[in-house]
């Protein structure tokens, strides 16, 4: 919509407060309505003429999509998002205002879950790819046999698709986030967003592989730092753990296998399983599907 800039005229923090206030209970009303009944709120803007509508439109749009405000709330609201002073409200200000935007930990678990269906080097997903990894045990349609799981999964995917005008079958990152953040305006907190994400697209906002990986590495870092004298010194640190490391080469080949590396491991009073072991050899892997312990205990202590 043209004509709305992001600005509108500052007000006194008192009034802040109470549009603040008014927009929760505008948005938990659409919470209890459910996720279809937000995005039908959603594209029911695209229906109006032109960027603004007065008061009386404004209440007759609340009124036809099951909303309900006073008339004192409504005045707030049309006075808040009045940006030229004309006694009109700004049609797109006031979307920003509802929906506003996904905050850095909402919006990082929503391009997670993309980059999962986006196909490779674009910058959009086929509907067809995305109904195939959306998890639909949860659709209410799906539950009761109406709609048989692809056909749940479709009619769901086809809710993002077009809303920038890029139809065809395609859903771009834009309409993604933008559904997510509509979803998400009802959403108070946090760890509930994020586990719709995760349940729906079947990713998870942090890798427990990753975490485990990432302890390991510091109980070994910390266990060379005991085992050398005097003042801190990181190189002194990582000559110990390179020595530890290839005490267990016994090839003299410089890299170690998954068995060497499991037992240089727990010598270093860090015991891990197969599974982490072989995220050590994705990050240190020599390229023969051995470890490179010199090349793993430098980038440890240096970074590099």
């Amino acid at each position: 919509m043209p004509g709305y800039t992001g600005q509108h005229i500052l007000r006194d923090p008192e009034h802040e407060t109470r549009v603040i206030r008014t927009l929760i209970a505008l948005k938990m009303q659409l919470g209890h309505k459910g996720s279809s009944a937000i995005l039908g709120i959603r594209n029911s803007f695209k229906h109006f003429d032109g960027h603004t509508i007065d008061k009386v439109t404004f209440e007759r749009w609340l009124s036809s999509n099951g909303l309900h405000m006073s008339t004192h709330d409504i005045d707030i609201l049309t006075s808040h998002f009045d940006v030229d002073g004309l006694g009109h409200m700004n049609i797109e200000a006031f979307i920003l205002g509802m929906r506003g935007s996904l905050n850095a930990r909402r919006l990082s678990i929503v391009e997670k879950a993309f980059n999962t269906i986006a196909e490779d080097g674009e910058g959009w997903a086929t509907v067809e790819g995305a109904a195939e990894k959306l998890n639909v045990d949860m659709m209410p349609e799906v539950r009761r046999g109406t709609l048989t799981p692809l056909e749940g999964a479709k009619e769901f995917v086809r809710r993002l698709e077009g809303t920038t005008g890029i139809a065809g079958g395609k859903i771009t990152k834009e309409e993604f986030v933008d559904y997510y953040s509509w979803l998400g305006c009802s959403v108070i907190d946090d760890d509930t967003f994020v586990g719709l994400v995760e349940t729906a697209w079947r990713v998870k906002e942090r890798d427990v592989g990753e975490d485990r990986f990432n302890l390991c590495s510091r109980v070994m870092m910390v266990h060379s730092a005991e085992k050398v004298k005097g003042p801190t010194d990181p190189v002194k640190q990582e000559h110990y753990m390179r020595s530890t490391l290839q005490h267990f080469d016994l090839e003299n080949s410089g890299t170690l296998t998954v068995e060497q590396f499991l037992k240089a491991a727990h010598r270093m009073s860090c015991t891990v399983d197969e599974g982490i072991a072989g995220l050590f050899f994705e990050k240190f892997g020599a390229g023969n599907g051995e470890l490179d312990y010199e090349r793993m205990a430098r980038e440890l202590f240096r970074g590099d």
